[in-house]
């Protein structure tokens, strides 16, 4: 303790190298805190997404989302497949059978034997959930072979209540 008191004591205000050093980490955390944050901006851009406002290149392929900030902010989580039922409104008879494999606040990866079109809206729930619970709507956004099994990308509807989101795992 007291080397501590010694050596604060021998700091002197004047000394022109304790103010270079406080400059110095003064600027380093307004650096962080004003561009560590960021979005980069990219040079190209075009003109077509919603209301007439640029997009990145990049992004044309994506589909559109309710909140461009849902990917960074909600994580995926995995864990057990827990499996639930599909079915497609037009079809309501055919109940097809599916795993979630993944899932976040804006939407749920699953394994399903049936390919689905991008695009196509489908209702989903638990399959051990009782009858009275609610179907969820999600869409189809991507749909890829893996094995002998189709992996689906699918997006919620609408922003589900805590409750619906515990149904999937």
């Amino acid at each position: 303790m007291t080397q501590l008191t010694k050596l604060f004591s021998s700091i002197s205000f004047d000394e022109p190298a304790l103010w270079i050093a406080l400059g110095s980490g003064f600027a380093v955390i307004l650096v962080f805190l004003f561009l560590g944050r960021r979005q980069r901006r990219v040079a190209t851009a075009i003109v077509g997404g919603p209301g007439g406002e640029e997009m990145n290149p990049a992004d044309a392929w994506l589909p559109p989302t309710k909140r461009p900030d849902e990917r960074r902010r909600s994580s995926r989580r995995s864990g057990v497949p827990t499996a639930v039922q599909l079915v497609d409104p037009k079809k309501a008879r055919k109940v097809i059978d599916g795993f979630v494999l993944d899932r976040s606040a804006g939407g749920i990866r699953l394994a399903s034997e049936k390919p689905f079109s991008t695009g196509l809206t489908l209702n989903v729930r638990s399959a051990n959930s009782p009858p009275e619970s609610p179907w969820v709507l999600i869409t189809v956004r991507s749909c890829r072979e893996i094995g002998d099994y189709f992996e689906l990308g699918c997006q919620f509807q609408e922003d589900l209540p805590w409750h619906l989101l515990l149904m999937f795992g």
